[in-house]
């Protein structure tokens, strides 16, 4: 990263001009990112540390892209391998297998007992937020909350097998991370998050629930990828909507 500074430097607030020296970057991707860097722009930061890090961040996404492209083959034999075998475990135990659509996402195969996702008892009413388009991001990039109350990990496991198993959307969803939180019958707090494969989400949404005082509630959020890299702000984002859907559920105030 090269950064060139404005002629009225260090007086003024022009925008210094960031030059990208990687030639093996897609031009399209650097085009986004010089954009994106220029926007970020704030004169009271430092803007060498803040647009070194974030391209640093970029790198490190697209050399995890790369190894996940040579990984991929073998990533699908597996998965074709693992939907066999669930299948075959399925007809010997009662659990219920979801196996995810693809393995680019690295989104975990689970499993989730039968004597739990169909009984009536744990039911539960599921809130889903309107679809929520990220600023700058890909046509077909969405984010959607789906929020309910929950007072054990039956009502958890319930839930989730809901949207997975029955919501065909969902189950296409790039990435539907989660946390939740509630006491038990004990009084004892039982509380945890899932990334889902988007790494470092699940703690954010288990941030939201600690600092809101949300509690008693399942909060999951999908997101389908548009194709565009949404960088750090996804996670503002994905704890956007989150907080969207707790306010409309009642868990906490909107104010």
């Amino acid at each position: 990263l090269e950064i060139r500074l404005p002629s009225s430097y260090p007086f003024g607030n022009e925008c210094p001009t960031p030059i990208i020296h990687n030639v093996m970057m897609n031009p399209q991707i650097k085009e986004e990112l010089l954009q994106e860097l220029q926007d970020m722009y704030d004169m009271e930061l430092d803007v060498g540390i803040m647009w070194g890090e974030r391209c640093r961040e970029e790198i490190s996404i697209l050399e995890e892209t790369y190894t996940a492209h040579q990984q991929i083959q073998q990533q699908d034999d597996d998965h074709r391998t693992a939907l066999k075998a669930a299948n075959d475990d399925d007809n010997d135990q009662e659990v219920q297998t979801f196996i995810p659509p693809t393995t680019r996402y690295n989104q975990p195969i689970r499993n989730f007992p039968t004597s739990v996702i169909n009984n009536a008892k744990y039911q539960r009413e599921i809130l889903h937020t309107p679809p929520f388009h990220p600023p700058k991001s890909g046509a077909a990039e969405n984010m959607i909350a789906h929020v309910c109350e929950v007072k054990c990990m039956e009502h958890v496991h319930w839930a989730l097998a809901e949207l997975l198993f029955n919501d065909k959307k969902v189950a296409k969803a790039t990435h539907n991370m989660f946390a939740y939180r509630f006491h038990g019958d004990d009084s004892t707090l039982v509380h945890d998050n899932d990334d889902d494969g988007e790494k470092g989400s699940g703690a954010k949404l288990a941030s939201l629930l600690e600092l809101s005082g949300a509690e008693n509630v399942l909060v999951v959020v999908s997101r389908w990828y548009g194709g565009q890299l949404l960088g750090p702000a996804r996670f503002k984002w994905i704890a956007g909507v989150a907080r969207t859907g707790l306010v409309q559920g009642g868990f906490i105030n909107g104010d």
